[in-house]
């Protein structure tokens, strides 16, 4: 009897230990860090072809922890998700379209911005609007848990507004017009136009521009230093611009 709940009680310890956020001394003493990670959008994060999990965040913080000798464990993350499993211990880092503003977390902080974008609105070909003012009465819909909406209803607030959780659903709405358009960053908007043939195309108006950064539980301060490290020493040697290139030619 003793000896079964000595058993449940070692199990439980291991469990705890395994989900709780690491700090830099234990995730280098541990020889891998968790890093949350979207595999629905391209091409940041995405499963590719060959049933691979790629993409531009991969690729460059595969290339950052290489640098510490640190073996990577992605876990796949959603919009609506995301801060959750950060608070909860079940992951390390957050590489997943993050953006820090007013309105972030108090206990989640952030790296210096990693990557430039801009907020925009992506429309079927067909659709003959040609600027914000002109879309009003117009259902447009967004990814759930960003900002995308917010930000939009500032400049164009007269808008019926629909929000999804995964960004397929977006485009599939979209294409088949049981929404009028979409907001979202402009790289993800760029990949739809040339993914999909004639089909969609980017609205000029810029709403905004954001900022990606990396997301931390908030004390995390000595990780958070050493990623802004390593994030300078692979601009310096141009190993950035190389894995830009790559993706964003």
């Amino acid at each position: 009897m003793h000896t079964h709940i000595m058993k449940s009680f070692i199990i439980l310890i291991l469990i705890v230990q395994c989900s709780f956020s690491k700090d830099l001394k234990e995730i280098l003493d541990d020889g891998y860090i968790r890093v949350g990670v979207k595999y629905d959008y391209k091409p940041f994060g995405f499963i590719n072809n060959d049933g691979r999990l790629d993409g531009f965040d991969i690729d460059l913080i595969k290339t950052m922890m290489n640098k510490l000798d640190l073996r990577v464990q992605f876990i796949e993350v959603s919009s609506i998700n995301k801060e959750k499993m950060l608070l909860d211990d079940k992951l390390d880092i957050l590489f997943a379209g993050m953006v820090e503003d007013k309105e972030s977390n108090k206990n989640i902080i952030f790296t210096k911005p990693y990557y430039l974008d801009e907020q925009v609105v992506l429309l079927n070909s067909n659709n003959s609007v040609k600027s914000l003012k002109e879309m009003d009465n117009m259902h447009v819909g967004s990814l759930k848990g960003t900002n995308y909406l917010t930000n939009f209803l500032k400049i164009q607030p007269n808008v019926l507004t629909i929000t999804f959780s995964q960004y397929p659903q977006l485009t599939k709405a979209l294409a088949f017009n049981n929404i009028d358009a979409v907001t979202a960053g402009s790289t993800w908007a760029k990949e739809q136009v040339e993914s999909h043939s004639n089909e969609f195309r980017i609205l000029s108006d810029v709403i905004c521009t954001i900022k990606y950064s990396i997301a931390l539980k908030k004390n995390n301060d000595k990780l958070r230093e050493k990623l802004n490290l390593l994030f300078a020493e692979i601009t310096k040697d141009n190993t950035y611009e190389k894995i830009y290139k790559k993706w964003f030619k």
